[in-house]
């Protein structure tokens, strides 16, 4: 990841989320990228289990998205993990969003000769609805209906969104303990309203993003091994 932010034009910033016993060795290895970085920790322990289930990288989210919060860092959150490939003319017109972006994004199985495309569908930058096709098996689906849940990988989002209440209404929801979980709040807002979201490139048909899903199941309670994520 730090070979690809590297060709990225500044302004910049790295947040890497990791367990606190991982720290030493990430932190030499920050130190040597030439990037503008910040190194979060936790405490939390979470079994094998918990990381198949998608727990820890929900967790390590919500660190980084709660850090952006208290410091009122301005800019445009992008979450990418080691299982991601970006083309580089991405990052270009993500710079452009003023409140969400969303994107088609290619998920390729760790176990599997499988490819799927998910993502808006869009009238020039106006996302009108959500698509998704197996290139495994030719099927397609599009709908003008709302997803229950927007793909981590396949959309971004201005970090007022998060310490500007005022502008956004923070807490708008009737589900009260989601105004706790921020990923689980940035997820449902960009679903809201598909007039506040811009769809990249411009008419959505070019895929940009591509994530390779390497998440190994397993029902072991042992620790998990530690996943990086910004």
């Amino acid at each position: 990841m730090a070979h690809t932010l590297r060709l990225v034009a500044p302004p910049l910033l790295w947040m890497v989320v990791e367990a606190a016993p991982d720290v030493p060795a990430t932190a030499r290895l920050l130190r040597t990228t030439g990037l503008m970085y910040r190194h979060l920790t936790y405490k939390d322990n979470f079994t094998a289990a918990d990381a198949a289930a998608g727990k820890e990288r929900h967790h390590q989210r919500n660190v980084a998205l709660g850090h952006i919060e208290h410091h009122r860092l301005a800019g445009v959150v992008l979450f990418a993990g080691l299982g991601d490939v970006f083309d580089l003319r991405f990052f270009e017109p993500l710079r452009q969003i003023s409140a969400f972006g969303a994107w088609p994004v290619a998920t390729m199985s760790r176990d599997e000769r499988k490819v799927v495309v998910r993502g808006p569908a869009c009238n020039s930058s106006a996302v009108t609805g959500w698509f998704s096709r197996d290139f495994s098996n030719g099927t397609a689906a599009a709908s003008t209906a709302r997803p229950r849940e927007v793909d981590v990988h396949g959309f971004a989002f201005n970090s007022s969104v998060l310490w500007d209440p005022e502008r956004w209404g923070r807490y708008p929801t009737s589900e009260p303990d989601k105004s706790q979980d921020s990923m689980k709040f940035v997820q449902q807002v960009v679903l809201e309203d598909f007039s506040k979201v811009k769809g990249i490139p411009s008419d959505c048909s070019e895929v940009m993003v591509w994530h390779v899903d390497t998440t190994i199941p397993s029902s072991s309670s042992q620790p998990s091994p530690r996943n990086k994520r910004r």
